[in-house]
């Protein structure tokens, strides 16, 4: 059940980021990397990996996506709209 979450969630964001204009996503970027340099271990390793996974972080909370343990919750009640059922 959690590589079926896992797998929806790559799909919402890649879905957003598919929606958005460069410049926005752009912008997501530059503040994804904000964030990194302000890390309080004080290491800065910028690697496109390391990029690529902190703007999704930025965009799973913007869209506000579902914990783990909400996600399946939802698939067994039938809420529907969460991915897979």
């Amino acid at each position: 059940m959690r590589q079926l979450y896992l797998e929806w969630i790559e799909e919402q964001i890649e879905e957003y980021k598919a929606s958005l204009p460069r410049d926005e996503l752009l912008a997501l970027a530059d503040l994804a990397v904000q964030e990194l340099f302000s890390s309080e271990d004080g290491q800065y390793p910028l690697t496109e990996i390391l990029l690529r996974d902190a703007v999704d972080a930025l965009i799973y909370r913007r869209l506000g996506l579902p914990s783990y343990r909400t996600w399946v919750r939802r698939q067994r009640e039938g809420a529907g709209g969460d991915g897979v059922e």
